[in-house]
């Protein structure tokens, strides 16, 4: 398995453009096999975003055949400080059912 934290800063809204730009390509296209956890909060610096995927490979896979096409959609300008981003290796996930937040439309 492989996990990161990455700390953005950039406005809770400009995850949940993301978010919802990268539901519709996959509902659209397919991808995103191999994601374990996805775990996204508003911070006083902006929002943190936490995933567990099976494989870094499998991140690296939606990182080019997905996100930028979900960015392209979001038309969500990314300027300012580069996220910081802590790469982990799990040691165990749980995850007995799925939770979507109200937040995000």
């Amino acid at each position: 398995m492989y996990g990161y934290t990455m700390h953005v800063p950039a406005p809770i809204e400009a995850y949940q453009a993301i978010h919802k730009a990268v539901m519709e390509i996959i509902d659209e296209h397919g991808g995103g096999e191999g994601l374990v956890l996805h775990l996204a909060y508003a911070t006083d610096r902006g929002f943190d975003l936490t995933e567990v995927w099976e494989s870094k490979e499998q991140l690296d896979a939606f990182n080019q055949d997905v996100f930028p096409k979900a960015m392209a959609r979001a038309a969500v300008p990314m300027d300012g400080p580069e996220p910081e981003t802590l790469e982990f290796e799990p040691a165990g996930v749980m995850t007995p059912r799925a939770y979507a937040s109200d937040a995000v439309t």
